[in-house]
């Protein structure tokens, strides 16, 4: 079979410690037909001195871009918009991709031409790269990505360039979960497969989305989103449960933010919709991991420096 064009984006903002393994797992890849762009969005560490450094030694392979900040998904928008390919996909300038991830990737959405996303498992590393544990993401379920609030997809997802067209990409005004309501209207659009092999790694640190401190507003994005998503489509069953999930989120990153009272006033806001939601572990688990996951990071970051 033909190889078709893949178009992989990379926005980085202030990333210049891990960028350039993140560049390496890239330009290390065995698919030649990869267009790869990298936008620096307006960092002011040395990021796109990194960035320019690997366009140097690699003529050809990759094109690096600047501009005012504007935000990771209006970036990414700007990236897909100029792209060429006909498989688009996206890798956090913190993140990296294994050996042949994306050889494997299109042998999968060229074996099935029906499928519009397809993602894979993955790896925790920590800040010096070293793998913590496997993440073996979920078979797809429609239902449990609109009503139980878990994205199967993960770094190292891949889609069809006309995902893209018909949807636009990433909301730009979302700064929490614009990847998720991404896939909520990708969703609707054909079929996503997962690819039951670990083919790229999601580094865990300080200044990642898992132990940022985000602002109150940020905080409850997923409730927002949700709310406007059900209100599209009114009478369809499970709205009450995917909105008590979504303030649950929400109080879970109030926790980790430090915010106590907010956490427990959406906590008490899921309960309302949905009560059961006191007996299950898995929320609180959640909860626990809002509360307890940053100062733990902290904790093991510091022991390790010492």
């Amino acid at each position: 079979m033909s190889q078709p064009l893949v178009t992989l984006v990379t926005p980085v903002y202030n990333q210049a410690e891990y960028l350039a393994a993140t560049l390496e797992s890239v330009l290390a890849q065995d698919y030649p037909a990869l267009e790869y762009i990298v936008i620096d969005d307006g960092s002011s560490d040395d990021s796109l001195a990194v960035a320019r450094r690997y366009e140097a030694a690699h003529p050809g392979r990759l094109t690096v871009l600047t501009q005012a900040n504007s935000g990771q998904a209006a970036t990414l928008n700007r990236g897909w918009s100029m792209a060429r390919g006909e498989i688009l996909a996206y890798l956090s300038s913190d993140d990296c991709l294994v050996p042949g991830a994306v050889r494997r990737m299109v042998e999968v959405l060229q074996a099935r031409p029906a499928v519009a996303v397809a993602y894979c498992d993955f790896w925790l590393i920590d800040a010096e790269g070293k793998r913590l544990r496997e993440s073996r993401t979920e078979e797809f379920d429609a239902e449990r990505l609109s009503v139980d609030l878990v994205c199967q997809p993960g770094p190292g997802a891949f889609f069809r360039r006309d995902v893209f067209e018909k949807h636009g990409g990433w909301r730009p005004d979302l700064r929490q979960v614009p990847d998720y309501e991404f896939w909520l209207r990708a969703a609707g659009q054909g079929a996503f497969v997962r690819v039951p092999e670990l083919l790229a790694e999601y580094r865990i640190h300080e200044g990642s989305a898992s132990f940022r401190v985000m602002p109150e507003a940020r905080a409850e994005e997923i409730v927002r989103v949700m709310q406007a998503y059900w209100a599209a489509q009114p009478g369809r069953p499970g709205a009450e449960h995917s909105i008590a999930r979504a303030y649950s989120l929400a109080a879970k990153n109030h926790g980790q933010s430090g915010r106590i009272g907010a956490a427990l006033r959406c906590f008490a806001q899921a309960l309302k919709r949905r009560p059961g939601l006191l007996f299950d572990l898995g929320i609180w688990r959640q909860l626990l991991v809002g509360f307890l996951r940053r100062g733990w990071y902290q904790l093991r970051a510091s022991t390790r420096a010492a």
